[in-house]
């Protein structure tokens, strides 16, 4: 008679890993903690995340002991959990110091001084990238796009915002953290450990008294164009030894001078639609009218502060301020509808997605299937991680309720009782008060059993990511979701026939789902009678680079570069627009010549590029193109998920080349192979990460040819870094 393997004592599973167990007491407490995060989720595999996450709390980084844990605790093999920790970016492998000092390197950022910050710490510190000073206080590195282009540079310490850096701020705050000196982020709470932000990543709440209320307001550049929108003077970001560009006179000034033939008009464009008799665009402030006109300049007239009303006011973030604002009203009025009535209603409104490709709102919650008998979920996809996009993180910042009211109404439109907001992990401050928010709403009412009598039963579940870009492709995001590696599905199935746990499944951007109760309150007419007949209604530009006032500025669709320049006070003083992006690093780039495009979804398509998430990223005279491709380059290189070869390998060896013609190591013929590359990867790749990496490719030969050829010609790159940066012009040389 045989024995078989299980009396035996052995696992027919995988091997465990060789790790020590942790003492008793430690493992009883993460068992404990364990438990209540995976309660959150409808299936167990959709801990993984947030486990690690706890597990690198307990370490402050994911050893041997906390994979194994993940693994027991979650009854999956070790090899399944390794495969997902190594794919994501913030779980670090090997001890990390008690501050995490991460500096954002991608294109703006570095542009404008983030490259020599990072060169500098490295020397000051002593440390490489990625290393840990002696003392065990400080792990350096460079990281990508944070989210915060308004404020660049930026640097990131434990995942809280450090603004509007220079050389010298950067030394003295390593300094401090070193010192233990007391350091404060420009936007966030009282810095805490690493251990300790790693724990708030896994879901739990930020214990220390006050630590909501001191991460502050959503920070002065993101409050720039409600400012200008008061008839408030704007901020200015340069600090030089001329004057200011006086507002009105900025186009004139600050580009190349040439005023080309609207390119609306060749498009046939309708350009802003006028506002009705009596129409307001602001929905808790002051009344402000409508841009009647195409060739309108007062900021007043221009910009329509929804989302972004009372961001300026104290504690915009709270319930009772949002309630002020006639604050979850659009809810009462969607309940008092059917279903299908609502999403019908969406529908007429014109609403499209702004989370890039612009796709109707109210027909996406359409396509979910009724009477299937399956759950239905609804994923906001906050994960913005587009280098030059930055809207969306003030907004969580300093409304959240905005968001949460359009979560309820769209899940009443499309019968779910449970959804989830996918938050990229580097914004612990976000987190921090999205998770105040849901909490609020829960004790309100506005979550739970009942919502308001209408017999809607709804759970949030705030989902911390681990940084992957790619996680930002929907389907990429359902399967980060449910604790695997973030990478495309192929499709068909679409998400609303199998997303989330195989059931129908809605994924919208955060500005998408938050401007729906807007609507619902103050009605569709009201909303069309905003932007252009086929891109109705208001949205967020995101303002960076060489400009006098970056920032968020909210306006209907179809306003214009040139007209955000003027209102704001144009490029820095000095200097003239070079080029720029419609909507961040994947859509093709413009020059001054595009000044005029109407940024609406059909003025920037008819003008060869994609309106994106509206992240207007403006790059000056002293910019070298090849180095910001090049960065934009590296940025897809190092995001591309590996899934598929022609993204894979053709990432790579796209920065090969930008490399060598940077450094002055290239020839003529690698002018050609980039575009071959590029036109190997764009519409072959497995989802649009590779288009992306593309772009910036194909726009830049276009435009700039002659600048590629200059550094193969002349072996090297012909500008200066330091003219870029943004102390460039100061009197004080890194003040």
């Amino acid at each position: 008679m045989t024995t078989s393997s299980s009396e035996q004592g052995v696992s027919l599973g995988m091997p465990r890993l060789p790790a020590p167990d942790y003492p008793d007491d430690v493992r009883a407490r993460l068992e404990r903690d364990g438990r209540e995060i995976i309660a959150r989720y409808p299936d167990s595999r959709s801990a993984l995340l947030p486990l690690l996450h706890l597990v690198q709390a307990e370490e402050g980084h994911v050893t041997r002991t906390g994979m194994q844990f993940c693994a027991d605790i979650l009854g999956l093999t070790t090899a399944e959990v390794t495969a997902v920790a190594t794919f994501y970016t913030m779980y670090r492998r090997r001890p990390s110091g008690d501050y995490q000092v991460g500096v954002c390197t991608n294109t703006l950022c570095a542009v404008m001084g983030g490259d020599a910050i990072f060169s500098a710490l490295q020397d000051h510190l002593g440390v490489g990238n990625g290393e840990t000073t002696d003392d065990g206080k400080v792990t350096l590195e460079h990281i990508e796009c944070n989210a915060a282009c308004d404020f660049a540079p930026v640097v990131m310490v434990n995942w809280e915002f450090f603004d509007n850096q220079t050389v010298a701020s950067a030394k003295r705050l390593v300094d401090d953290l070193r010192a233990g000196a007391p350091v404060e982020p420009t936007r966030g709470a009282p810095l805490c450990t690493f251990k300790d932000t790693a724990r708030i990543l896994a879901g739990f709440p930020d214990e220390r008294d006050g630590a909501v209320e001191a991460s502050g307001s959503a920070g002065p550049a993101s409050l720039t164009g409600l400012r200008l929108a008061k008839g408030e003077s704007a901020p200015r970001a340069w600090s030089t030894r001329g004057a200011p560009v006086p507002p009105g006179r900025a186009a004139a000034r600050t580009v190349s001078g040439r005023a080309p033939e609207l390119a609306r008009r060749a498009a046939g464009h309708v350009g802003l639609r006028p506002v009705p008799p009596g129409g307001s665009c602001c929905r808790g402030g002051g009344v402000m009218t409508l841009a009647p006109e195409i060739n309108e300049t007062s900021p007043e007239k221009l910009l329509a502060p929804v989302l972004s009303a009372f961001w300026d006011e104290e504690k915009s973030w709270t319930l009772d301020v949002y309630r002020r604002h006639e604050g979850y009203e659009g809810l009462r009025k969607a309940l008092a509808m059917s279903p299908d009535d609502l999403i019908a209603y969406v529908k007429d409104s014109g609403l499209r997605g702004r989370g890039g490709a612009g796709f109707p709102t109210g027909m996406k919650w359409q396509f979910i299937p009724q009477g299937d008998g399956k759950p239905h979920y609804l994923v906001v996809n906050a994960d913005e991680s587009e280098p030059g996009t930055c809207k969306d993180i003030p907004l969580l910042f300093a409304n959240p309720h905005s968001l949460i009211e359009g979560m309820v109404i769209a899940c009443y439109a499309i019968r779910s009782s449970h959804a989830f907001i996918y938050l990229r992990g580097e914004v612990v401050p976000v987190l921090r008060r999205l998770h105040e928010a849901v909490r609020e709403a829960y004790a309100a009412g506005y979550l739970g059993k009942n919502i308001l009598g209408s017999g809607l039963d709804l759970e949030i579940t705030v989902h911390a990511g681990a940084g992957a870009y790619i996680c930002g492709e929907e389907t990429a995001l359902l399967d980060s979701l449910e604790g695997r590696r973030g990478q495309p599905r192929l499709r068909p199935p679409f998400p609303a026939v199998a997303g989330l746990y195989a059931c129908p499944t809605v994924v919208n951007n955060v500005e998408s789902i938050a401007s729906v109760p807007a609507i619902l309150h103050k009605g569709k007419e009201w909303f069309r009678s905003m932007g252009s007949e086929k891109s109705p209604g208001f949205t967020l530009y995101s303002l960076s680079g060489h400009v006098a006032s970056p920032g968020q500025y909210e306006a209907p669709l179809g306003i214009t570069l040139r007209q955000l320049l003027d209102m704001s006070g144009g490029m820095r003083p000095g200097h003239r627009l070079k080029f720029w992006t419609p909507g961040g690093s994947s859509t093709p780039m413009f020059t001054d010549e595009h000044l005029d495009v109407p940024l609406d979804y059909e003025g920037v398509g008819a003008a060869g590029s994609m309106l994106g998430t509206k992240a207007l990223q403006c790059f000056d005279e002293t910019t070298c193109v090849v180095r910001a491709v090049t960065r934009w380059t590296e940025f897809y290189a190092h995001e591309s998920c590996g899934k598929c070869t022609p993204c894979r390998e053709g990432t790579y060896w796209l920065v090969q080349l930008l490399r060598d013609i940077e450094a002055g190591k290239g020839v003529m013929t690698d002018l050609d192979k980039l575009n071959d590359i590029a036109d190997n990867i764009n519409g072959k790749s497995f989802c649009a990460l590779g288009d992306g990496a593309a772009s910036p490719i194909f726009s830049s030969l276009k435009y700039f040819r002659e600048e590629y050829e200059q550094h193969i010609t002349g072996r090297g790159c012909p500008f200066d870094p330091a003219r870029s940066t943004a102390w460039a012009d100061r009197t004080e040389v890194n003040a």
